[in-house]
């Protein structure tokens, strides 16, 4: 932006107009559902970056100084990705978020982020695009933003899908539809309706009406060689052939095979238990845990939870056996005393069980025959995601098969800790997703790279008939 031609390595750096497309997905932990810290220290840190010039350009006085816009300073990370569409005016702009960002303070960081759009000269559709219908054996709702450079005022509102998405075009550009769905997926997982200003936008109904059936967990995974909990070698041989199309199409074009990143985080010996304990059945999760004394791996026993208060909103047992573990489920207040430790059954969950749907999913594991939920950052069984078991063995899923969960082919290097490759994975959009956006795009500029040879072919054929006259 310093008018800079190149970098510190010799390496060309693009000037204002020569973009042709800008694509990005700014941090979305303020928005996130994921995040339960994300109105904490934390987020807020994160996102109270100084705001940059080109709000105050682009909005009038009276809307910087209200109080939604405050709420676009406190996400404004957001402002910083603006100023790059601003600056390099490019051709073709993707913004990519989560779902959440369509209703966040009842919508006023959408409506201002389209509005900032709109003052530089950008047409905008928005649209939220389900990774599940695009090739993915997981459900990952996302807000993209498609923007593709067009000086028109015009904001275009085409019917949300299901990833968030807001499309703009240059003058002469052709704006891209959002991608047709290639695989079916799960109904329930593609309810795309969202609510903007009581307005509500309902996306095309068509999760059960593609080319393709739904990519499972075992059509991603069964390939895979067995491991066991804290497995940390990063290279191994695959040990067998692909089963399936997507797990050939992930090993790729490879002159050696070798199996990367299969490593998985190494669980307390507790934890570790507690993975032993839970059935392969489909929707286990800690509810099925037994409430028994076993020996952990380091020699040491679990204590056996013992349920001594009357749970007054779900009464006793069938036997009559009391089900509350604190003073709190009489309706008392909570004493520290109650609290219970190094018990296979966590205490905490039965304990606050009430308040949180009993914290379905937690300590569960994954379905063969199911898909994936929202592939994280740290895969956690106490987690808010907590359905991250392997459907058979005794540990968390490893790097490598949340890799796959997004389509990430097996070619692709990750590096540093383990966590960090977790996080690499998780913040990602799934490459199939946006290869799907990135064929809409290149319709486009197919379709006006003909539109342009029509009319220098009709241009010469006039040229010629008027010196023919």
């Amino acid at each position: 932006m310093k008018g800079k031609t190149t970098n510190e390595k010799g390496q060309k750096l693009p000037q204002k107009g020569e973009v042709e497309l800008l694509c990005g997905g700014p941090p979305c932990q303020g928005f996130s559902g994921m995040n339960r810290f994300n109105s904490r220290q934390y987020s807020l840190f994160k996102n109270l970056l100084i705001v940059l010039p080109v709000l105050l350009r682009l909005l009038p006085a009276a809307v910087l100084h209200s109080r939604e816009c405050t709420q676009l300073y406190n996400n404004s990370l957001i402002v910083s990705y603006l100023s790059y569409c601003d600056y390099y005016r490019p051709r073709f702009f993707i913004l990519e978020n989560v779902r959440n960002f369509v209703s966040f303070k009842k919508s006023m960081v959408l409506k201002l982020t389209l509005r900032c759009l709109v003052k530089m000269g950008y047409q905008c559709a928005v649209g939220v695009l389900q990774a599940g219908c695009y090739g993915v054996p997981q459900t990952r709702r996302s807000l993209c933003q498609y923007l593709l450079a067009e000086h028109s005022r015009l904001i275009k509102c085409l019917p949300f899908l299901c990833r968030a998405i807001i499309l703009a075009a240059a003058p002469g550009e052709v704006l891209p539809s959002f991608p047709q769905h290639t695989h079916v997926f799960n109904p329930r997982a593609c309810q795309l309706t969202l609510m903007v200003d009581d307005n509500k936008y309902q996306c095309n109904d068509s999760a059960n009406s593609a080319p393709l059936r739904t990519i499972t967990v075992r059509d991603a995974l069964a390939d895979l060689p067995e491991i066991c909990n804290g497995h940390q070698v990063a290279d191994m041989p695959y040990g067998g052939d692909a089963l399936s199309h997507f797990q050939r199409k992930m090993r790729g074009r490879q002159d050696q095979p070798v199996l990367r990143d299969h490593i998985c985080k190494d669980m307390a010996s507790i934890v570790e238990a507690r993975i032993a304990s839970i059935p392969t059945a489909s929707g286990s999760d800690w509810r099925d845990l037994p409430n028994v004394v076993v020996r952990l791996s380091d020699g040491s026993y679990t204590n056996k939870l013992q349920y001594l208060f009357h749970d007054r909103k779900n009464g006793r047992s069938p036997t009559g056996a009391l089900r509350g573990v604190c003073s709190c489920a009489s309706g008392r207040v909570c004493e520290p005393s109650d609290k219970q430790f190094n018990t296979l059954i966590p205490w905490c969950l039965p304990h606050t069980g009430n308040r949180h749907n009993h914290w379905a999913g937690l300590y569960g594991r994954l379905e063969w025959d199911g898909f994936f939920s929202t592939t994280v950052t740290n895969p956690e069984p106490m987690g808010k995601q907590g359905r991250v078991l392997h459907p058979e063995q005794t540990r968390v899923v490893s790097v490598r098969e949340c890799a796959r969960s997004q389509g990430f082919p097996d070619t692709y290097r990750l590096f540093g800790s383990i966590l960090d490759k977790h996080r690499q994975v998780g913040n990602a959009v799934p490459p199939p997703l946006g290869a799907a956006i990135g064929y809409e795009i290149r319709k486009c500029v197919g379709a006006k790279t003909l539109v342009m040879s029509s009319d220098k072919d009709n241009s010469e054929e006039d040229i010629l008939m008027e010196d023919a006259d």
